[in-house]
C-alpha cells in the first residue's frame, strides 16, 4: 500500500512539472559554436532595458536603448503586456560575430522527460549593416520575448502551467511578434499573395518555421485591419487565460475560428484577384533549374560585361556556392564554396556578393573564419587572389569602375552604413560617407567618376558624423548622385519618392534603372534626368529581390519567388525601353494613406495656409551649399582617382502644387536658422530620457536557472524511478552548472552527477562528476545457494577539452579516474544484517575519445531531417590490476531522410566491442525507458563469459555492462558478447495531420505519429557472424583432453518488424511498439513495448 502511494505521488510530481520539448534517446550529440575572439562586454542602463556592447560601439548601443526606451510604450499598450524584468538586449556587430554566441545553444535538446524550461529576458541582436534594419530587428525580438512571455508567464507559477496546459500553433506566437515589429510588410504582402494560388492556403494554420511566422503576420494584420487594434491584446489576453487560441479568437472577434480563416483567405484572395488583372509572370523567360530544397536562396545574380556569362550564388542555410554559367552552352561551373550551414540561428542570405571586373573576372566577398574575405577569380586561369576586409563588420553590395580599377563598396563600419572607395589590387581604402543614413547600392555611372546610389537621407548634403535622430530614420530610400573628383559636398538627388528605390544601374549620365515598390509591388523602374520622368519598366505580380542589368547586350536577370521558392529569370534582348503602369496594391494605398494623414495633422498643428505650406515644401527642396570639410576617420592613404570629371546637367524640378507621392519632398532633419526651434516641453522630455541612461557597467557573470527536469525513468536493473536535472548558467552562457539525481522508488542505490562546463573560448572545456549505485540481488541457482544483496558503486571524475572543427564535428578528449567498489550484505532473507565481507574497490585511469558529428534539423515533434554520428574511443587502465583493464571501440550513425512532406524515413546503425584484459558485455534486445520491461539473466558467451547479471557471487562488470537497444521484441539481454552490431529503420508518418487540412486542437491527435520499423542485430564473441562458424553457431565443448566443436545452425542475428504509435500524453512522448520477433528463422509471438522518449 505504501509503495502504491510513492508510486503515486512520483506520477503526479511529474505530470505537474512535465513539458513536452524534453524527452530523446540515450545518445547525446549535439551542434557547436565557434569563437574566434573574445568579447569584452559592457552595458548601458535604461529604465526597462539593459544593452550590452563590445568595441567602440557605444554611440550604437545609446541609439538602440533610447530607440527601445521610446517604442516600450507603443509594444506594451499592443500587446496589453507590460514585462516582469528588465530585458538585457547584447548587440553583436554582425551575423558572424552572433554565430560565435553559446546561448541557445542546447535550446530545444530534448530529454528523457519533462522538462520547465525558464522563459530569460535576454535577447541577442545582430546589426545588419543598416540603421533601419537595425530598428526592425530590435523590435522583432523585443516583440518575440514579450509575447512569449506573455503567453508562457513571467512568473514561477505561470512557467509552470503553461509547460504543460499550453500548447500553441507556431503561426500564433511567431506571427504575433513580427507584425508587432513590422506590420503589414512588402515580404508578408508578397508570400501571402502567392499563398492564395496554391492548395497550400487551405492548410496555411499548420505550416513550420519562416512560412508559419509569414503565415500568422498576416492572419495578425487581417485582424486589426478589419476588427481594430484593441482585438489584438484582447485576443492575446483570451488566450493567456483559456490556453487555446481558438475559443479566444472566437470570444474576442464573435465568430468561429473557421469563419475567421474563410474571411482571411477571401480577404488576401480578393487581393491576389485585383494584382492579377494589371501584373504578370516573368513570361518567356528563361528559367534556371531551381535548387532542390526551400532552404536555398539565390543572394546575387550577376551578367558579365560582355552578356556571355551568368554569376550567381546560391546560399542553403549558410553554406554556399559560387556558380557560373554560359547563356550559350547552359553549364554551370562552380569556381568557390564556403561557409557552414546555421542551426537554431538566423541566415546571413546576403552572402556572398558578386559582381563583374570585366569579362574574365569576378569579384567576390564572403565570411571566412570570421571575417570579411575579398577574391578575385580568373576565369581563363582558375586562380583567386584573396584579401582580408576586417575592417568592415558588414558588407552589402560592391561594384567595379569601368576599367576595374576601383572598387565601391556599401559597407558598416562602426554601427554607420556608408560608403568606402577601395583599390582593386591594393590595399587602400576610402571613406567617401560618414553619417547615421543608410547608403547602399552603389555602382559607378559608365564614362565618369560619379556613382549612383540608394540612401534614406533626408538631404542631400554631406556632413562628417552627422547624427539624425535615430527613431526618426525611415525605411524611404532614394537614389542620389556623387561626384568623387567634386570639391563640394553636395549629392545631386536622382529620385524622391514614398517609396524604397535600391539597386540602381545607370546607362548614362542621365537614364538610372533601379528596383521601386512605389506601386506596392518590387518592380523595374527608369528615371530620365533630363526631363525628370521616371517610367515603369516591368509588371511582374511578384517582388524582384534581385536583379542585373547588362544595357548594352539587353540583358535582364532576376531572382524572384515562385511557389515559396526563388529562382533565376534570364530575359535576353529585353526591351528595357518598355512602359507599363500599374494600381497600387491595397498595402500601398494605405501606407500612402497614412503617410499623408499624418503630414496634413502636422500642417493642421501648424495652421499653415494652403500659400504658406507650397512656399515652405519650394523652400525645403532648394539646395542649400554646404561646404564642411569630410573627415576620413580610417586614416589610410587614399587611392589615386582619374577619371573624367564633366559636371552633371541639372534635371528640370517639378514644382508641386499639390501633395504628390510619386515626388515627394521630405523635411530637413538638419537644423536651419530659418527653422522653428523645439518646445521647451520636447527639449526636457528628451533631456530626461537621456538622463536616465547610465553607464557604462563591466559584464558580470550572473548565474541564473535555465530549466528543470522531472521525469520518470524505467532502468533495467533498478526499475522506476524519479530523474530530477537541472541546469544553471550566466547570461551569455559560457559558464554551465549541470547537475542531476535519479532515485528509485525503492530508494536504493541511484545516480547523481554534476558537471561544469567553460565555452567562451575556442577550446571547450569541463569537469564532470558521476556517481552510480546499484543494490543488485542475485538469483537462486540450482545448487541452492541464496540470493545475496550486493551493493555496487561507480565513482567517476573527468576532465575535457572538447576542439570544434567546424559548426558540426568536434573532437573531444576526456582523461578520467574511477573508482570501482562492490559490497556484500549478506543474504537476502536478512536484510538487516551487518555485511560480513570486506568491500572490493578498484581503481582505474583512462581516457576517453569522441568525434561527434550533427548536421540535423528538428522539424517538427520526433521529426528529424539530416544526419548525425558518434564514433567513441575509450580506454580503462587497472590501477590495483591491470588484469582488470578494458578498451571499447563504437561508432552510433543516423540518418534522417524527408520522403513526402513530414514523412521521414530514420535509419540508424550501431556497431561496438570490447577486448582487451577484462573485456565487458553488450546486453542486446529491448528498447530505452521500457515501462514493465523483462531480462535474461542466464547464459554464457562462446567463450564461456557468464552473464553478468546470472553470477551469484560479487560481479563488477554490471558497472560496465551496456545495454544495446533498439531491437523490438525481443527482452534485455537475449543475445550478449564482448560485441554487438544493429541497425533500425522506422519509417514516421503523421498520418492525422496529413490527412486533416484543418486546424487540429487537440495536442494527442496534433503529434500523433505510426510508424512502421525494421530492426536487425547481433551481438557475439570471438568470430564474427559473417563467418561460417561464427561464434553463435558453433559451440566448443572442453572436457578433459578432449575438445568437441558443435554446430547448432542457429541464425546469429535476431530481427523484428512491426508498427507503431507515438503521441503527446500527460505532457509525455509516449510510444507504443507491436513487435513480431524473428529468431532462427522463426516468427515468434508479437511483444508490446510501451517507452518513454523520442527517436530510437
Amino acid at each position: 500500500m505504501m509503495l502504491r502511494r510513492v508510486i503515486f505521488a512520483v506520477l503526479l510530481l511529474t505530470v505537474i512539472t512535465a513539458r513536452v520539448q524534453a524527452q530523446q534517446a540515450r545518445e547525446v550529440f549535439g551542434k557547436n559554436r565557434i569563437q574566434y575572439r573574445q568579447f569584452d562586454w559592457v552595458y548601458l542602463s535604461g529604465e526597462n532595458f539593459d544593452v550590452y556592447y563590445y568595441d567602440a560601439r557605444k554611440g550604437v548601443a545609446q541609439e538602440a536603448l533610447e530607440f527601445l526606451e521610446a517604442e516600450f510604450d507603443r509594444i506594451t499598450d499592443m500587446i496589453d503586456y507590460p514585462p516582469y524584468f528588465k530585458t538585457k538586449v547584447f548587440v553583436y556587430n554582425s551575423l558572424s560575430d552572433l554565430r560565435q554566441s553559446n546561448m541557445g545553444l542546447n535550446r530545444n535538446t530534448n530529454k528523457i522527460g519533462g522538462e520547465t524550461e525558464f522563459i530569460k529576458p535576454y535577447i541577442e541582436v545582430a546589426h545588419l549593416g543598416t540603421a533601419q534594419e537595425f530598428k526592425e530587428e530590435l523590435l522583432y525580438k523585443i516583440s518575440e520575448l514579450m509575447v512569449n512571455e506573455m503567453m508562457f508567464g513571467g512568473n514561477l507559477k505561470d512557467i509552470f502551467q503553461s509547460s504543460i496546459l499550453m500548447s500553441l500553433p507556431e503561426w500564433f506566437v511567431a506571427g504575433a511578434s513580427q507584425y508587432v515589429a513590422k506590420g503589414w510588410t512588402a515580404e508578408m504582402d508578397d508570400y501571402i499573395r502567392q499563398l492564395m494560388r496554391t492548395k497550400k492556403a487551405k492548410r496555411a494554420t499548420r505550416l513550420s518555421g519562416k512560412d508559419a511566422s509569414l503565415v500568422g503576420q498576416s492572419i495578425w494584420n487581417f485582424i486589426t485591419e478589419k476588427y481594430g487594434k484593441s482585438s489584438m491584446a484582447n485576443i492575446l489576453n483570451y488566450t493567456r487565460v483559456t490556453r487555446n487560441e481558438e475559443k479566444s479568437i472566437q470570444i474576442t472577434l464573435g465568430i468561429s475560428f473557421k469563419q475567421m480563416l474563410t474571411e482571411w483567405q477571401r480577404y488576401y484572395s480578393e487581393m491576389e484577384a485585383v494584382v492579377s488583372k494589371s501584373y504578370v509572370g516573368p513570361g518567356d523567360s528563361t528559367v534556371f533549374e531551381s535548387p532542390n530544397n526551400r532552404t536555398t536562396e539565390y543572394t546575387t545574380v550577376k551578367v558579365s560585361p560582355d552578356g556571355r556569362h551568368i554569376a550567381y550564388a546560391e546560399n542553403d542555410r549558410g553554406r554556399y556556392i559560387i556558380k557560373i554559367r554560359s547563356l550559350e552552352s547552359g553549364k554551370d561551373k562552380t569556381i568557390i564554396s564556403g561557409g557552414s550551414k546555421v542551426i537554431n540561428q538566423r541566415v546571413d542570405y546576403r552572402q556572398p556578393l558578386i559582381a563583374w571586373s570585366d569579362a574574365n573576372t569576378l569579384g567576390v566577398i564572403g565570411v571566412k573564419y570570421g571575417e570579411y574575405v575579398f577574391w578575385l577569380y580568373d576565369l581563363n586561369t582558375n586562380s583567386k587572389q584573396p584579401r582580408a576586409l576586417e575592417k568592415f563588420s558588414n558588407i552589402r553590395s560592391f561594384s567595379f569602375s569601368g576599367n576595374g580599377r576601383l572598387v565601391i563598396l556599401s559597407a558598416d563600419f562602426e554601427g554607420k552604413s556608408d560608403l568606402f572607395l577601395l583599390s582593386a589590387r591594393r590595399d587602400r581604402v576610402r571613406r567617401l560617407t560618414n553619417d547615421l543614413y543608410d547608403d547602399l547600392d552603389p555602382s559607378f555611372i559608365p564614362n565618369t567618376n560619379r556613382i549612383v546610389f540608394s540612401s534614406n537621407r533626408t538631404n542631400d548634403t554631406l556632413r562628417a558624423n552627422a547624427k539624425p535622430a535615430f527613431e526618426k530614420l525611415t525605411n524611404n530610400y532614394n537614389l542620389f548622385v556623387f561626384d568623387l573628383d567634386s570639391s563640394t559636398l553636395l549629392l545631386k538627388r536622382v529620385t524622391n519618392t514614398l517609396s524604397k528605390d535600391t539597386g540602381p544601374i545607370a546607362s548614362d549620365e542621365n537614364v538610372f534603372y533601379y528596383l521601386s515598390d512605389q506601386r506596392g509591388i518590387i518592380n523595374l523602374f527608369r528615371f530620365n534626368r533630363s526631363n525628370g520622368i521616371y517610367t515603369q519598366v516591368t509588371n511582374y505580380s511578384t517582388s524582384v529581390k534581385n536583379y542585373d542589368l547588362n544595357v548594352s547586350t539587353g540583358t535582364l536577370a532576376m531572382v524572384m519567388m515562385e511557389n515559396q521558392k526563388q529562382r533565376i529569370y534570364v530575359t535576353r534582348s529585353f526591351n528595357i525601353n518598355q512602359q507599363v503602369f500599374t494600381p497600387a496594391t491595397r498595402r500601398k494605398e494605405l501606407q500612402q494613406a497614412r503617410v499623408i494623414r499624418e503630414k496634413r495633422k502636422q500642417e493642421e498643428n501648424k495652421n499653415m495656409s494652403i500659400k504658406d505650406l507650397l512656399n515652405a515644401r519650394l523652400k525645403e527642396s532648394q539646395t542649400a551649399n554646404d561646404t564642411t570639410a569630410q573627415k576620413d576617420s580610417l586614416n589610410i592613404p587614399v587611392d589615386t582617382v582619374t577619371a573624367k570629371t564633366d559636371s552633371i546637367p541639372k534635371s528640370a524640378a517639378k514644382k508641386p502644387d499639390v501633395v504628390n507621392t510619386d515626388n515627394y519632398v521630405f523635411e530637413d532633419d538638419v537644423v536651419k536658422q530659418n527653422q522653428p526651434t523645439e518646445s521647451f516641453l520636447s527639449r526636457y522630455k528628451k533631456a530626461r530620457d537621456k538622463s536616465r541612461i547610465t553607464g557604462p557597467f563591466p559584464y558580470e557573470s550572473k548565474f541564473s536557472a535555465d530549466n528543470l527536469v522531472t521525469s520518470l525513468v524505467w532502468d533495467p536493473l533498478r526499475s522506476l524511478g524519479l530523474l530530477i536535472e537541472t541546469q544553471m548558467n550566466d547570461m551569455l552562457e559560457n559558464y554551465r552548472f549541470i547537475g542531476g539525481l535519479m532515485i528509485p522508488v525503492d530508494l536504493q542505490g541511484g545516480d547523481v552527477y554534476a558537471e561544469f562546463q567553460y565555452l567562451p573560448s575556442f577550446i571547450d572545456f569541463g569537469i564532470r562528476f558521476d556517481r552510480k549505485a546499484i543494490r543488485w540481488q542475485t538469483i537462486e541457482t540450482s545448487d541452492n545457494l541464496r540470493s545475496r544483496d550486493y551493493k555496487y558503486t561507480l565513482n567517476r571524475l573527468e576532465v575535457s577539452a572538447a576542439l570544434p572543427i567546424s559548426d558540426r564535428i568536434r573532437f573531444t578528449i576526456k582523461p578520467f579516474g574511477a573508482a570501482a567498489r562492490s559490497i556484500d550484505l549478506g543474504e537476502s532473507d536478512f536484510p538487516s544484517s551487518p555485511p560480513t565481507a570486506v568491500p572490493v574497490t578498484n581503481y582505474y585511469a583512462g581516457v576517453k575519445s569522441e568525434l561527434v558529428y550533427d548536421n540535423s534539423v528538428t522539424t517538427g515533434l520526433n521529426l528529424i531531417e539530416g544526419s548525425r554520428g558518434k564514433i567513441t574511443f575509450q580506454h580503462q587502465q587497472g590501477l590495483n590490476n591491470k588484469d582488470l583493464s578494458f578498451t571499447q571501440l563504437s561508432a552510433d550513425l543516423r540518418h534522417y531522410q524527408q520522403i513526402y512532406k513530414e514523412i521521414v524515413l530514420a535509419v540508424r546503425g550501431y556497431a561496438g566491442t570490447f577486448f582487451g584484459n577484462s573485456p565487458k558485455v553488450y546486453m542486446l534486445g529491448g528498447m530505452d525507458n521500457w515501462i514493465a520491461n523483462k531480462t535474461r539473466y542466464s547464459g554464457t558467451t562462446s567463450k564461456g563469459q557468464p552473464n553478468p547479471l546470472g553470477v551469484a557471487t560479487a560481479n563488477q562488470d554490471i558497472l560496465f555492462m551496456e545495454y544495446a537497444t533498439n531491437l523490438r521484441g525481443f527482452n534485455y539481454g537475449t543475445l550478449f558478447g564482448n560485441s554487438v552490431m544493429m541497425l533500425n529503420a522506422e519509417l514516421r508518418v503523421p498520418l492525422i495531420r496529413a490527412l486533416v487540412s484543418s486546424p487540429i486542437t487537440s495536442n494527442f491527435f496534433r503529434n500523433m505519429q505510426f510508424t512502421a520499423f525494421y530492426d536487425i542485430g547481433t551481438s557475439w564473441s570471438g568470430k564474427p557472424p559473417f563467418s561460417s562458424n561464427n561464434s553463435v553457431s558453433y559451440n566448443v565443448i572442453t572436457q578433459g583432453p578432449f575438445q568437441a566443436e558443435i554446430k547448432n545452425y542457429l541464425n546469429p542475428w535476431l530481427y523484428s518488424y512491426g508498427v507503431g504509435l507515438r503521441t503527446m500524453l500527460l505532457g509525455y512522448y509516449i510510444k507504443a511498439d507491436l513487435a513480431w520477433p524473428v529468431e532462427n528463422y522463426e516468427v515468434g509471438d508479437p511483444k508490446l513495448h510501451v517507452t518513454l522518449g523520442f527517436d530510437f
